[in-house]
């Protein structure tokens, strides 16, 4: 395993047996990355008194077991937009490699409304991209979610979904043709498209820079009621429509750390009421897949040797 900045408790990497479930020795290794990546994600942080909390998953592990669900794989962080982008600010200057603070504007083609905290020694690529060999860094991860308001009047907030979802196609499709390569050579006339695409127009679009023009556009219309007064926030950028991402506008002084793993993680005090609208009986456990799908883990080798770019 790659080395790493937090010291692991003497038993941490045993493969042991929790509600049922066997967690390998393979998998606490790739816990201890991305807590080691949590590390360093606190550390900067609270140097800058920027406010974050656990989200999804990550909070309901804290508070039903303590830390990570036994099958989960992943941290998920959130924290309110002006946060967030007091931390883009800053990101480039605090996390020295190994550590690598990725949005699109520091990893352009990587094109997603949130960030990523990612170790470059290692791999953690999502099997569905990884045949198209993206050359964006693909290490071990934790995900950093911006919080936005949601607009109550339904009308008002259609509308917004109606054009942060048509900027994000077209960032995306202007993305595919600049920042991205053409992901398979069959059949062999898509390819033919990909590369015209590609080596024809994605010269002029990357020079103009307009992948990045509609992508600023796509996190602006995410922000647009923002400062309004709405009493409901949620991961706008991430999924808009899903209103299970819902939590009620919290103050900075209302967040409680509560155990996780060795270490601990930030809450909402009011953590119920977010825990029971994504989960309902959110207490007993069942086994559901992530957001992620299947993700190609190796804590010994760099995203570059995996995917051979």
């Amino acid at each position: 395993m790659v080395d790493l900045k937090i010291q692991l408790p003497d038993s941490f990497l045993e493969e042991e047996i929790r509600d049922g479930y066997t967690i390998s020795h393979n998998m606490k290794e790739i816990w201890a990355v991305e807590l080691d990546l949590l590390s360093e994600f606190d550390r900067v942080c609270k140097k800058h008194g920027i406010n974050y909390i656990a989200s999804g998953g990550t909070m309901l592990g804290a508070i039903r077991h303590n830390g990570y669900i036994p099958w989960d794989d992943d941290l998920d962080l959130m924290l309110p937009r002006k946060d967030y982008e007091r931390l883009c600010t800053i990101a480039s200057e605090e996390f020295q490699y190994p550590y690598f603070f990725q949005t699109e504007f520091s990893d352009p083609g990587y094109l997603r409304g949130f960030a990523r905290l990612r170790n470059s020694e290692t791999s953690g690529i999502q099997r569905f991209e990884f045949n198209k060999r993206y050359r964006f860094n693909q290490g071990i991860f934790i995900d950093i979610f911006p919080m936005d308001e949601v607009v109550s009047d339904k009308k008002k907030l259609n509308k917004q979904g109606r054009k942060v979802k048509r900027l994000y196609s077209t960032a995306c499709i202007l993305s595919e043709m600049t920042n991205r390569f053409p992901p398979s050579r069959k059949p062999y006339w898509k390819f033919l498209y990909k590369c015209l695409g590609h080596y024809l127009f994605g010269s002029i679009i990357d020079k103009l820079r307009l992948q990045k023009y509609f992508f600023t556009k796509f996190e602006k219309a995410c922000t647009q009621f923002n400062g309004t007064g709405q009493n409901v926030w949620s991961l706008l950028s991430f999924q808009f429509t899903n209103r299970r991402h819902d939590l009620p506008v919290y103050d900075v002084k209302d967040i409680i750390y509560v155990d996780f793993e060795f270490t601990t993680m930030p809450v909402p005090k009011d953590y119920k009421i977010h825990l029971t609208n994504k989960y309902g009986d959110y207490m007993s456990p069942r086994k559901v897949a992530n957001y992620h799908g299947d993700i190609i883990f190796n804590v010994n080798k760099s995203y570059k040797e995996i995917l051979d770019i």
